[in-house]
């Protein structure tokens, strides 16, 4: 009778476990918009694209910096925050093999 009941234990606890297992979850994906550019300081784009030519890493991690630092009053002034700019920064350190 004992083992009886550890098998059903081991079931209902192998069932459990696998009902709370996050490989049915769906993955959520996002797709971000083009960067609006005229929201932004003028000439910005060439700014860090220039920088991401001499590969000055420094530079473009400072640009990152400073922008992310500024998503709030880029959400109140124009409705979107910088996560479309972050990314064109992010991409462009890649290309130039900053990480």
């Amino acid at each position: 009778m004992k083992n009886v009941l550890r098998a059903v234990t081991g079931v209902c606890l192998v069932l459990a476990l696998g009902a709370c297992s996050s490989s049915d979850r769906v993955a959520t994906t996002t797709t971000l918009g083009p960067v609006v550019w005229g929201d932004y300081a003028p000439a910005l784009q060439s700014k860090i694209d220039a920088m991401a030519v001499a590969k000055d890493c420094a530079g473009l991690q400072l640009q990152f910096n400073q922008i992310g630092g500024t998503n709030l009053a880029m959400r109140n002034r124009y409705g979107h925050g910088n996560v479309e700019v972050l990314t064109y920064i992010d991409k462009k350190e890649r290309e130039a093999s900053c990480f």
